[in-house]
């Protein structure tokens, strides 16, 4: 059986300052692919807080209607102002 002799193709070496820009172009990619990831771990982190933070003015929210209630069985319908601490009822 005949073998072919396989040939090597013809080569051509690159200079130092197209192989330094294929070098700045990967390393370029490798840094920003890292901020990519640091901006997706602050993301995730920004979204965690805002579920707690919605959590609270949940909470919050909560408690001033118990505290609207609390007013009402006491005076009645009305509105408080905080800057005279008066209650002004309703004429219904």
């Amino acid at each position: 059986m005949a073998t072919k002799k396989m040939e090597k193709p013809n080569t051509i070496k690159l200079t130092a300052d197209e192989i330094k820009d294929l070098g700045d172009i990967r390393n370029n990619f490798s840094k920003i692919t890292l901020m990519i990831g640091e901006v997706e771990i602050n993301i995730k982190g920004l979204k965690m807080r805002k579920e707690e933070l919605m959590t609270n003015i949940q909470k919050l929210e909560e408690k001033q209607g118990d505290i609207r209630r609390k007013f009402e069985d006491k005076y009645g319908k009305g509105s408080i102002s905080l800057d005279t601490n008066e209650f002004t009822p309703i004429q219904e």
